[in-house]
């Protein structure tokens, strides 16, 4: 029988191969970070649970594909964080500010987001269900495909501008008629 060569102890280059393997995705149960401060920081694929993030600031923050599960953004302050194909359900972001973010391809179910201001905000393809959007401000953002419960708001909207301008356009009879001054009535003698 012949002998099995000795094992050969990991190589440099083979340790220097397991550090470029991604890492796993950051999990946050039941964290109290609220108030708390994310500056460019990358949270992809993270798993947040029962956590609070109320009154927190993100900034250049990545968040693709996270799952955020019962979690409070109330009144936090979101800027330039990316959201792409992230899953919101049970999330509060009541009172917060969304700047420059991207939500394209998310879903977002059972959310509260009442009195948020959204600007510059990347709506594409996303999906709310079952959500308080009530007073939420949003300015310069890209809606195409937004669907609220079953609805495709960019459509909805296009047709409320369009009837829009149909009602402001003068009417082609009224504009074409000439005004007729009345005459005035002879007297019979």
């Amino acid at each position: 029988m012949a002998k099995k060569p000795p094992i050969a102890p990991p190589s440099a280059d083979a340790a220097q191969d397991e550090g470029l393997q991604p890492a796993k995705p950051a999990r946050f149960h039941g964290a109290a970070l609220a108030g708390a401060s994310f500056d460019d920081v990358d949270l992809r694929n993270a798993r947040l649970h029962n956590a609070s993030l109320a009154e927190a600031e993100l900034d250049d923050v990545d968040l693709r594909d996270a799952r955020l599960h019962n979690v409070s953004l109330a009144g936090a302050e979101l800027d330039d964080v990316d959201l792409h194909d992230a899953r919101l359900h049970n999330a509060t972001l009541a009172g917060a500010s969304l700047d420059d973010i991207s939500l394209a391809g998310a879903r977002i179910d059972n959310a509260d987001a009442a009195a948020t201001r959204w600007s510059d905000v990347s709506l594409r393809r996303a999906r709310f269900e079952g959500s308080d959007l009530r007073e939420v401000e949003i300015v310069g953002c890209a809606i195409d495909g937004l669907t609220i419960d079953g609805v495709r708001i960019d459509r909805l909207l296009e047709e409320a501008k369009d009837r829009a301008r149909a009602s402001q356009a003068p009417k082609a009879t009224e504009k074409e008629a000439p005004l007729k001054k009345p005459r005035k009535k002879e007297r019979k003698p």
